[in-house]
């Protein structure tokens, strides 16, 4: 503006100058060129008017005084006798006047050159600023859609240290996130990637971050490097509803001149980040509310499957164990008047069968209703063994009726007390003896063996059938998965397994094609 203004005034004086230096230089070409000054009167009058048109009334009277002064030395001159002298003295001073009037137009030729040069890289310069500012709006519009779509707090935090590189030509960008619980800035995201930085923390009011949240401007700090020569740090607060998120923080080249524009670029860019962050933050805590939400409603279906089985529970119980005490009375009325041993036994058999049902549906029942046992219980491994085998009787008389010879063979090691439910052990054991019976085709031999290593106690139920496959072995204990056709139901390893588990034991299955299947369980010793 300052250096418009002079020119300005240039301009002014020089329009002001030239008529009367018109007008002198008409007066001297006309007294050196002519006799007498008669006729010339036009030509003063055009010299007057040319002065008054290019610099006003005061170029106007300045001119009028040259005309003037040049008739009052004609009429005195002459009657002296100078007129000869002073001729000469008109050809030098035209002759001067003419060299300035040449130079000064060549100097005013090459201030307006000058003038030209310097307004045209002005509005090169502007132009190129203009340029540089709609790719960097139109940049910034595309890099705010690429922040702003992702919801996902790891995603925004990715996209706006990659694109402050972009923007800024940023040599690092790593973005803060202030925690209000601890009041810590915590680095959240970096690029290029560096874990180490990742997760970093530092109070809120520490370091040039700490100052541009204070300040809430965009801070720039230049500084000194032994490698590179020079860098700068800026640090831009991001702020959303009046509320300081974070800060984000980038280095960029010493060289690189921050203009007034690139501030308010980072400023926009700042105020959408935060949007984004903001955004971020209420889709996280709205998807944990959906989550919480969901979570309750699960609990609440679950709780009402509960009740409803439990309901169906308590009613099969009642029901079933009224028939089991018909069952057993009447058992136990035949056994007091049979004199037979061989009769008494098997009686025995079908009367702990059914006190094992009784145990099994009453395990039912405290399952539904979430009740768990004080103390734990102890069984005789041996014993739970032996009464598998009377148990599965029947299931070699049937073997027997289909061709296959199946011979039962016990190998008990003396060993502890295990922690186990009695009735529990025995029907794990006669689910996994009767499977072992079934897998023999033809002829083949059931082995039960009992031992004991380290701190467990162990019993495995050995078969020569016709053994499984690794992918068969490995789905053996699925519920409801069965080789044997429909007629199976395939719980009986299912079953065996959960009666485990329930009791803290493990179940374990070898098995080889055309060798046998081996069930091996693993029990604590029971420590009174």
């Amino acid at each position: 503006m300052v250096d418009t203004r002079f020119s300005t005034l240039r301009a002014v004086r020089t329009n002001r100058l030239a008529g009367p230096f018109v007008t002198a230089t008409v007066i001297l070409c006309l007294n050196a060129l002519v006799e007498t000054h008669v006729g010339m009167q036009p030509i003063y009058l055009a010299c007057v008017v040319y002065a008054v048109v290019r610099g006003g009334i005061g170029s106007g009277l300045a001119s009028s005084a040259i005309i003037v002064a040049d008739a009052l030395i004609r009429v005195i001159a002459v009657p002296l006798g100078l007129d000869e002298p002073l001729r000469g003295v008109e050809i030098v001073a035209l002759a001067c006047l003419v060299v300035v009037l040449v130079t000064g137009h060549l100097k005013r030729r090459a201030d307006h050159a000058a003038e030209l040069s310097r307004t045209n890289k002005e509005l090169a310069g502007q132009l190129v600023d203009r340029i540089r500012s709609e790719e960097a709006a139109m940049a910034l519009a595309a890099m705010t859609r690429e922040i702003v779509e992702p919801l996902e707090a790891s995603r925004v935090h990715h996209r706006i240290v990659t694109t402050i590189l972009q923007l800024a030509r940023a040599r690092q960008a790593m973005l803060y996130w202030l925690d209000a619980s601890s009041q810590e800035l915590v680095c959240v995201a970096i690029a290029p990637p560096d874990d180490t930085s990742l997760g970093r923390r530092m109070p809120a009011g520490d370091g040039l971050a700490g100052r541009a949240i204070r300040e809430q401007r965009v801070i720039c700090v230049r500084e000194a490097l032994a490698r590179d020569g020079s860098a700068a740090t800026v640090a831009v607060p991001l702020r959303a509803r009046g509320k300081v998120l974070g800060v984000l923080t980038f280095e960029v080249d010493g060289a690189k001149r921050i203009a007034e524009t690139d501030l308010q670029l980072l400023s926009i860019f700042a105020g959408h980040a935060a949007l984004a962050l903001e955004n971020a933050q209420l889709y996280e805590e709205l998807r944990a509310a959906l989550d919480k939400l969901s979570e309750s409603q699960t609990r609440l279906v679950d709780d009402a499957r509960l009740r409803a089985t439990e309901d169906v529970a308590a009613g099969v119980a009642h029901h079933v164990n009224n028939r089991l005490m018909v069952i057993l009375t009447g058992i136990q009325l035949v056994m007091s008047n049979l004199t037979g041993e061989e009769h008494r036994r098997s009686l025995e058999i079908v009367e702990r069968a059914t006190l094992n049902t009784a145990w099994l549906i009453e395990r039912l029942r405290q399952f539904t209703l979430g009740r768990v046992r004080d103390a734990a219980e102890s069984a005789d491994l041996d014993l739970a063994a032996q009464r598998a085998v009377e148990i599965c009787r029947v299931d070699v008389a049937d073997a027997q009726t289909r061709g296959a010879t199946v011979e039962i063979v016990l190998r008990l090691g003396s060993v502890p007390r295990v922690v186990a439910a009695e009735a529990g052990l025995e029907e794990a054991l006669a689910h996994i003896v009767r499977n072992a019976i079934e897998a023999v085709a033809a002829h083949g031999t059931v082995t039960i063996t009992t031992w004991t290593a380290g701190n467990a106690v162990l019993c495995s139920v050995a078969d020569t059938g016709a053994g499984m496959p690794a992918d068969v072995t490995q789905r053996a204990v699925e519920p409801f998965f069965t080789t044997k056709g429909p007629q199976r139901a395939g719980l009986g390893l299912s079953s065996a397994l959960g009666i485990m588990r329930q009791m803290g034991g493990h179940l374990e299955i070898e098995s080889q094609v055309d060798v046998g299947t081996r069930v091996t369980l693993r029990l604590r010793p029971y420590v009174s």
